[in-house]
């Protein structure tokens, strides 16, 4: 198959037992003094509990060099309803001084006791070079070979689920990404941009090389663990050993900006932002081609009863949180009857939506990274690390990942302190041109005519309202000044609908 990653360097651990003598360190109370703190922990300001479900040497230079290895902890209750939550913690142990790839930074120090120093990995060349030397590296990746030049190792910083490494003299210059919660199976965030770089499409950094773990997990169930689609699916005969991936190593976008921190400084100064949407509407456009190309399997006629059932869940949920939905729950539920009207109106016309496919499932403005030399490149396409990979896989419209690009709009608008509403809105406007409006192919293959423009903009309404009342939930939770962006969103959606419930909604672009 086109997306298959299951060609990997692996690394287990005899008989379960840590194989790594810590010395004066206390590892375990270490760890969990440092975990609660990290940006990408899941759970930040709890006291979790961790069990040591592995410990997995990397080889490298022999005593006195750093010891090199990673702790596959479970973190106990810190994910979604109370669920386990699987990490990937890389390690590195100094005894004497810096090995030969030389020192770490001191923003990756754990812990220290008399000469002994532990780190994470992430920020200690040690570490870096293990894994470059144990990686699986693509047929099509530059030629990259031991000893790897680690000048200019830098982490960045912003990161929320992950971290990423940036390698400038390594296969041309290479970003690291270290995969933070681990899930048994073939992560997202490898399969889908190997698979759309082999059907071609340069919209996506391409992936270089990849690591898998072995893991002989003789604790609980892992199936009991977020990410976990069946522990025996995932491993051995037993269900206590199992596989994922660790780490990518991909292309490093000359020059790039962040989308999300470009949007708010054009927004903060005022500048428009309607050619970079445009263009970034097109390039989204053409991933979504690209993924019905590479996952042509997926591709399922639309279940609307699916679509409506989920939404529903999904406002009882938020109305049970927010009493700012609760207050507009009637409302809500008079656009899902009338969302549910329009998609009668059209199954019966002939009109049907474009098939289920692939998806990114997580699009946004920090999703994206804009160079001058190559345009925008899509990237992370892991999804939520919380949810299980069955979850984060699953097809579903292109209109979803549209919602949330729209949704980022609103907030790099707010965050960036744009002096007029206008600034959002043409934005918005010009992201749908040139989404719509770059040849899009829509409907299942085969079928006789493709779906509305106008059936579109509603399904598109409904996701970004989706969208929006997760977003009032967690604002309400963590940031209470902020619920404004996404209500906003809430009300102009309902108003236009419930509005013009009769009326032909038109090319969403034009709205």
């Amino acid at each position: 198959m086109a997306h298959d990653a299951g060609r990997t360097a692996q690394h287990t651990t005899p008989d379960g037992e840590p194989p790594v003598e810590a010395g004066p360190i206390d590892v375990a109370a270490a760890l969990h003094a440092w975990l609660p703190g990290r940006r990408w922990f899941p759970a930040k300001g709890t006291d979790a509990s961790f069990e040591l479900v592995a410990r997995i040497p990397f080889e490298g230079p022999p005593a006195p060099a750093p010891q090199v290895f990673v702790d596959v902890l479970r973190a106990l209750g810190v994910g979604p309803d109370g669920a386990h939550v699987i990490l990937q913690v890389p390690l590195v142990l100094e005894t004497t001084g810096p090995g030969p790839d030389g020192p770490a930074s001191p923003a990756g120090l754990i812990a220290e006791s008399g000469a002994a120093r532990l780190y994470d990995g992430a920020y200690h060349p040690a570490f870096v070079a293990a894994w470059l030397a144990a990686a699986t590296w693509s047929e099509a990746s530059p030629v990259a070979s031991a000893p790897f030049d680690l000048r200019g190792l830098h982490v960045l910083t912003g990161e929320q689920s992950n971290t990423s490494v940036l390698l400038p003299h390594v296969a041309g210059g290479a970003m690291l990404k270290v995969l933070r919660s681990l899930a048994p199976g073939q992560n997202p965030d490898l399969v889908v941009p190997l698979a759309l770089t082999r059907v071609g499409w340069s919209g996506v950094p391409a992936p270089y090389a990849w690591n898998q773990l072995v893991v002989a997990d003789t604790g609980a169930d892992t199936g009991a663990a977020t990410g976990a689609d069946a522990g025996a699916e995932a491993g051995g005969k037993d269900g206590h050993s199992w596989t994922a991936h660790a780490g990518v190593l991909a292309e490093l976008v000359p020059d790039a900006s962040d989308g999300f921190e470009l949007a708010c400084d054009y927004a903060r100064h005022g500048r428009p932002f309607d050619d970079l949407a445009r263009d970034l509407g097109e390039r989204v456009t053409q991933m979504h081609a690209a993924l019905r190309t590479a996952f042509a399997d997926e591709l399922t006629p639309a279940d609307v009863a699916w679509l409506l059932t989920a939404l529903r869940r999904r406002v009882r949920t938020a109305a049970a949180s927010s009493s700012a939905v609760r207050g507009r729950a009637d409302r809500i539920e008079a656009f899902l009857v009338h969302l549910c009207t329009i998609a009668d109106d059209a199954v019966r016309r002939g009109r049907p939506l474009p098939p289920v496919q692939r998806i990114h499932g997580d699009l946004h403005l920090g999703q994206a990274l804009h160079s001058a030399r190559t345009g925008w490149r899509i990237l992370d396409f892991e999804g939520e690390p919380l949810r299980t990979l069955r979850e984060r896989t699953r097809p579903d419209l292109g209109e979803r990942d549209v919602a949330g690009m729209l949704r980022s709009f609103d907030y790099a608008s707010a965050v960036g302190g744009a002096a007029s509403p206008q600034w959002a809105r043409g934005a918005r406007t010009a992201f749908l041109e040139g989404y719509y409006g770059a040849g899009y192919v829509g409907g299942e293959p085969g079928q006789p005519r493709d779906p509305s423009l106008s059936d579109r903009a509603v399904v598109l309404d409904a996701f970004e309202l989706d969208k929006a009342l997760y977003e009032v939930v967690y604002e309400e939770r963590n940031r209470p000044d902020w619920i404004a962006i996404p209500l906003s969103a809430v009300d102009r959606i309902l108003d236009a609908r419930l509005g013009s419930a009769t009326a032909s909604t038109g090319d969403p672009s034009e709205r």
